[in-house]
């Protein structure tokens, strides 16, 4: 007997998930919205490296993305439920 299979792709769980403690951390829907979305990226990039999906990025566009850039801040999405 072959039992029904829920195929689920999780970026979009993670995004949902990082927006909705975003949103209880105090930032507005839009903004943890992006939040979401650029935790979910960030760990796709990651995996894909981990796997050899990605390659490493061409020196031309890493001198491009080492310029100038704006203001830096950090987002603690689990400072509440792990303590360090």
């Amino acid at each position: 007997m072959t039992g029904n299979k829920i195929l689920l792709n999780r970026a979009p769980v993670l995004t949902l998930w990082a927006a909705v403690v975003a949103e209880r951390l105090g930032f507005d829907h839009d903004e943890a919205l992006s939040l979401g979305k650029a935790l979910a990226g960030l760990n796709a990039q990651s995996k894909g490296r981990r796997l050899g999906i990605f390659k490493p990025t061409p020196k031309e566009i890493k001198n491009v993305r080492e310029g100038e850039r704006g203001a830096e801040f950090w987002v603690d999405f689990l400072a509440e439920v792990c303590p360090q």
